[in-house]
């Protein structure tokens, strides 16, 4: 379901037109919150999961290990809202702790709420460089929203692979 809601978001905002502004943003920002929201949620829930002496744990050599996973998820936060123009004092750098890469987490996706709590108003059809790409807001929030869901599935089956049923699952 949430990767139909993730295609979905995605999809609509690859192909919405430059007058973006003419249409309820609101409602788009709304869903893109609460689906970033949830995804976090779940991220944060698995990363708690998983016991500290797994977080070095990686499939094979040169893949991410856990904790360069969420690393991995902060960075894209503090970095693609800051494309979005909204920056952050946050000034903690990539730690191997599990405390650490939570906190830092946390304070990433926090980052991410404030940048959408911020745009209820703003232009969404405004445009950034972004991968080597013009894009406009619509689409950068896109990808936000769908690397949490990458990330989270990827951490899914790192658990898995460990004997971690997600919280959210029943086992």
């Amino acid at each position: 379901m949430l990767r139909n809601v993730t295609f979905f978001l995605l999809a609509a905002a690859l192909v919405l037109p430059a007058t973006a502004q003419e249409h309820d943003n609101s409602a788009y920002l709304g869903a893109v919150s609460m689906d970033f929201s949830q995804a976090s949620e779940k991220l944060n829930s698995l990363a708690d999961a998983i016991p500290e002496d797994h977080f070095d744990w990686s499939p094979a050599e040169g893949i991410r290990s856990v904790v360069e996973v969420l690393n991995h998820v902060s960075d894209a936060n503090f970095g693609i809202a800051a494309m979005l123009g909204h920056e952050s004092d946050y000034e903690a750098s990539a730690t191997d702790t599990k405390e650490g890469a939570m906190a830092r987490l946390a304070a990433s996706q926090a980052h991410v709420k404030e940048l959408l709590d911020s745009m209820a108003e703003a232009d969404l059809s405004g445009t950034v460089e972004i991968f080597g790409m013009t894009m406009n807001h619509y689409g950068v929030l896109g990808i936000i929203s769908g690397h949490t869901h990458e990330h989270l599935g990827q951490m899914i089956a790192y658990a898995r692979s460990n004997g971690i049923a997600p919280p959210w699952s029943g086992g």
